[in-house]
């Protein structure tokens, strides 16, 4: 068995990587679980939904109502939430687990450290955009126009109750300090602290680094870089479908606009 959890942020390009993995033959979560998500990606956010729920429970049950958007997690808060949900975190790896998988989610790198001893065989791939590229695009998916689509997608996650409370929870952190949504600089803090995160906890482990951009200007040498870190054979056909599935015209704020 190998297991490939994808550590990334949002807004950082893994629904392009989970959609490319998915086509090489990695099983990253049902069909219908990967297409989900088109209001903010056009083809799905290629997210096992199983895992996405998991990681927004433990991260709203440690006070992180953005659900690590824009906040920073209390580490402290993290690992008392990951005790009180260590037997679902189990079951949803035992119910995933197929000889070739793998998941990605953009909050995944806070509850790893907990996860890890439960997982077969891990080959970590690290993905990492650009931070101002990062940024513009949070900054885009976080206008007030958009927000009733987020919302009207978290239903399907927590219940009127668990959306009250991080109704409440983000409208007491707005009162305090502004509309920190609109804030530039807590996306970077954000970024930053998320990119240390990951290059510390994948330091001695099985591993390989890929940026963003190189998925789109260096697609094939990338994929088969990919290929080769995780020892898989995948057909021509299935490494076209791979090399296909990038669309160059969704990627979005890699530099400035005039």
């Amino acid at each position: 068995m190998k297991t490939v959890p994808v550590l990334s942020l949002a807004r950082s390009g893994s629904s392009l990587l989970a959609g490319i993995l998915h086509r090489l033959g990695i099983r990253m979560g049902s069909a219908k679980d990967l297409l989900l998500g088109t209001h903010v990606n056009k083809y799905g956010n290629y997210e096992n939904q199983d895992f996405f729920k998991l990681n927004a429970k433990i991260l709203y049950h440690a006070d992180c109502y953005t659900i690590g958007w824009a906040h920073i997690p209390d580490d402290e808060k993290v690992r008392a939430s990951v005790e009180r949900f260590k037997s679902w975190m189990k079951l949803t790896i035992r119910k995933n687990e197929r000889p070739l998988w793998g998941w990605k989610d953009g909050t995944s790198i806070y509850t790893m450290p907990y996860m890890e001893k439960y997982l077969t065989n891990p080959y970590y791939i690290v993905l990492k955009r650009d931070v101002e590229s990062c940024v513009r695009s949070h900054m885009k998916a976080a206008k007030f126009i958009e927000w009733y689509k987020t919302v009207k997608y978290m239903f399907r996650y927590f219940s009127w109750g668990n959306l009250a409370g991080m109704g409440w929870g983000i409208l007491k952190t707005l009162l305090i300090k502004g509309n920190f949504f609109n804030n530039e600089n807590i996306y970077r803090q954000v970024i930053l602290d998320g990119h240390s995160r990951m290059d510390t906890f994948v330091k001695g482990r099985k591993h390989v680094n890929i940026e963003f951009l190189d998925l789109i200007k260096k697609p094939r040498e990338t994929i088969n870089h990919i290929i080769d870190f995780l020892e898989i054979k995948p057909s021509q056909s299935r490494i076209q479908k791979a090399l296909k599935f990038i669309d160059k015209d969704e990627v979005h704020f890699s530099r400035k606009k005039n």
